[in-house]
């Protein structure tokens, strides 16, 4: 019986893609990191920021505070940005029609915590969100799903997880989740699909009806 809806942040239900790829220009032009390792953003989609800064510094003495300071400037330019944030279409409505058919709802991110409660303030999601920093390894590890189940007060076999990154949908089966993933972020539904998602849909705004087709028998 699934009773919960585990959502992603960044490109599920907010357009995120621009937004943190102008985030990571802004740190890389003032740390000297070339422009080209942008080209990583695809690779980490999904995943802690903190991993891109990794991978982008390479193998350099003092990396670890290197990494740090980086992460500070990011989130301190994206808590700054986010009042220019734009939902996915039909976000909004969706969560609140969602969580009127009695789904339970909470949020994951990437994200450090206080860009992800600021993103829920803006648009009023009220429900409770895992970032970055609230468990020990993020996706494609299951910690974030586990996480989100224990707040919500179900089983990870009692949960639906939707995101746009193969690290979502791998997250969700490491729980032992169900996933939906939406093509909304930066992977095509034929990529999205390698990773055998339950369902792979355009984006939130289809998600109500394929829960009420495919689910409302077993949702309670």
């Amino acid at each position: 019986m699934y009773r919960a809806l585990v959502f992603d942040i960044g490109n599920t239900l907010v357009r995120s893609a621009d937004f943190l790829e102008s985030a990571y220009l802004e740190v890389f032009g003032r740390h000297g990191i070339p422009r080209e390792k942008l080209q990583l953003f695809r690779q980490f989609a999904g995943r802690a920021k903190h991993l891109l800064f990794a991978e982008a510094w390479g193998n350099v003495s003092g990396k670890a505070e290197l990494v740090r300071e980086c992460m500070k400037e990011l989130e301190e330019i994206l808590v700054k940005e986010t009042a220019s944030l734009e939902e996915v279409p039909g976000a909004s409505v969706c969560v609140r029609a969602l969580d009127e058919r009695g789904w339970r709802i909470a949020m994951t991110s990437g994200f450090p915590r206080s860009v992800g409660a600021t993103i829920l303030a803006r648009f009023g999601w009220t429900c409770p969100v895992v970032c970055d920093g609230d468990v020990k390894e993020h996706r494609p590890a299951p910690d974030p799903v586990f996480k989100a189940c224990q707040l919500l007060g179900v089983t990870p076999a009692e949960a639906i997880v939707i995101g746009d990154t193969p690290q979502d949908v791998r997250s969700a089966q490491a729980a032992g989740a169900c996933s939906i993933a939406v093509t909304t972020g930066k992977f095509r539904s034929e990529e999205l699909a390698e990773y055998h998602p339950t369902f792979v849909i355009a984006g939130i705004w289809e998600l109500p009806a394929l829960l009420e087709r495919e689910f409302s028998s077993v949702h309670r």
